[in-house]
């Protein structure tokens, strides 16, 4: 299938990209901040629950293409304002922190995928409980 060419916004929506990835930005660290909790509770989430994090972390990339491809344009405009500069610099910040936490959201969805409810199932007590001392389980 071939793939439709990205919409070209102006760059008079640069203030709207600015509110939208900060909020995504506190929106994905605070996902981050919750699934490392998952780290010290072996057994919590699901082989399901790791899947949908790690689709949602290839979604998000592909997203983060097409923002960084926006922010790429407007940043070869010819005469930008001091002011579009700044922003254009704050945009880029936004999206790097935000590829950032999700490289760490996906480390840790597979440090979680060893131990998941599935996992923890499936193995016996005596096999889960010898992982675990010799800290084969993930730890925060």
């Amino acid at each position: 299938m071939q793939q439709q060419k990205p919409i070209d916004h102006p760059i008079s929506k640069l203030s709207y990209f600015l509110r939208y990835t900060a909020g995504w930005k506190q929106e994905v660290a605070q996902f981050e901040e919750t699934l490392k909790e998952g780290l010290g509770q072996p057994g919590v989430l699901t082989d399901a629950n790791i899947a949908r994090v790690k689709r949602n972390c290839i979604a998000r990339r592909e997203d983060l293409e097409l923002f960084e491809a926006q922010a790429a344009r407007w940043a070869a405009l010819p005469g930008l304002s001091r002011s579009r500069r700044s922003g254009l610099k704050e945009l880029d910040d936004n999206l790097a922190a935000i590829r950032s936490l999700d490289a760490q959201i996906h480390d840790t969805a597979t440090l979680l995928e060893r131990a998941t409810l599935e996992q923890q199932m499936s193995a016996s007590d005596l096999d889960w409980g010898l992982a675990a001392l010799r800290g084969e389980l993930p730890r925060m």
